[in-house]
């Protein structure tokens, strides 16, 4: 049986950013990569898990690559403004 991974902490995404800022830059460069790490998961590891995983999963899943996009946004704008 698989391991299961626990979500933990979050962790800085560069040595310069901290878990407590709230540089919207530093948080901006947080959301990207806990983005890209969760796509990774969908179509980078290339093992068919996604869609193995159940529709409701993935409409789970799918749901929560949209809040972290739609929160990359929102921070972009608010660091650009």
């Amino acid at each position: 049986m698989a391991k299961r991974i626990m979500a933990g902490p979050a962790k800085p995404a560069s040595a310069d950013a901290t878990t407590t800022t709230r540089d919207p830059s530093g948080l901006l460069e947080n959301k990207l990569e806990q983005l890209n790490s969760l796509l990774w998961c969908f179509y980078g590891a290339g093992d068919g898990w996604f869609q193995d995983a159940g529709e409701a999963h993935r409409e789970n899943l799918l749901w929560i690559a949209s809040d972290l996009a739609r929160e990359a946004v929102e921070l972009f704008q608010e660091s650009a403004g």
